[in-house]
């Protein structure tokens, strides 16, 4: 009896299902159920911008701001509805982002210009004003 042929599988089939694999695990390591740069995401993320054009934490603050980046509220990448996507502007999204890495985190600062938020590093004290005044002047050692 004649052995079956052979069928060719093009490497390109191969590949998209590995191409899919990596993706999931890729989505699974860094907590996301799309991808940011995927269409969905895209659609996703131009609905958001569609529906709320200006930074949703400048409106809270009184200030009118257009938004470019969508923001997941409860901080769940995986959390993708649309309840919990907001807009936000570079800046507002760059200090939430901060506040929920580093914990409490204040913005702004005071009437002398120093900042309120007391972990900053501003308000550390430096080595320089920690060691004692010297007794005599520089030139006033340098003379003797």
């Amino acid at each position: 009896m004649p052995s079956p042929i052979k069928r060719h599988k093009p490497a390109s089939a191969v590949v998209r299902t590995t191409g899919q694999r990596n993706l999931k695990v890729k989505q699974q390591a860094n907590g996301r159920t799309l991808a940011l740069n995927g269409a969905a995401w895209g659609r996703l993320r131009a609905l958001v911008i569609s529906e709320q054009p200006l930074c949703a934490q400048c409106q809270r603050e009184g200030r009118i701001e257009q938004g470019n980046e969508v923001d997941h509220i409860d901080n769940d990448a995986t959390n993708n509805e649309r309840c919990n996507l907001e807009n936000l502007c570079h800046a507002c999204h760059s200090l939430k982002t901060q506040h929920d890495q580093h914990g409490n985190w204040m913005k702004g600062c005071d009437a002398d210009g120093m900042p309120l938020d007391p972990h900053h590093h501003w308000n550390k004290k430096s080595p320089a004003t920690e060691r004692p005044e010297p007794s005599a002047s520089l030139h006033a050692r340098i003379r003797s």
